[in-house]
């Protein structure tokens, strides 16, 4: 009896896991991270926005273009300033929004 209480238990787990595997698989591709460069345009701190003018981005076919970005952590906004050129990290949101990972300006 406790045999098979162990294994019904044991294949439950492997089944969660396997499961959730696949789910955390698909999150990872939805949030892939892109590298690209840029201009500051404007910094919205209070929104926790900045708005790029940023090169092409070939693996999602967008084009060189200006759009406002969010950023995961208001502090990389510090000291960007318009004019400024930089380099950033972004994904993708669930919602499909570009959320910025990583800013920093370029040299």
């Amino acid at each position: 009896m406790m045999i098979m209480f162990a294994c019904a238990l044991f294949g439950a787990t492997a089944t969660s896991v396997y499961a959730g595997d696949g789910h955390h698989h698909a999150m990872a591709e939805a949030q892939k991270s892109h590298a690209v460069k840029g201009e500051v345009v404007a910094v919205d701190k209070a929104a926790s926005k900045v708005k790029l003018k940023h090169a092409a981005v070939p693996e999602l076919k967008w084009p060189a273009m200006t759009m406002f970005f969010a950023v995961t952590d208001k502090s990389q906004l510090e000291g960007l300033n318009a004019g400024d050129r930089v380099s950033f990290e972004f994904i993708e949101a669930s919602d499909g929004a570009p959320l910025i990972t990583h800013i920093k300006p370029l040299k």
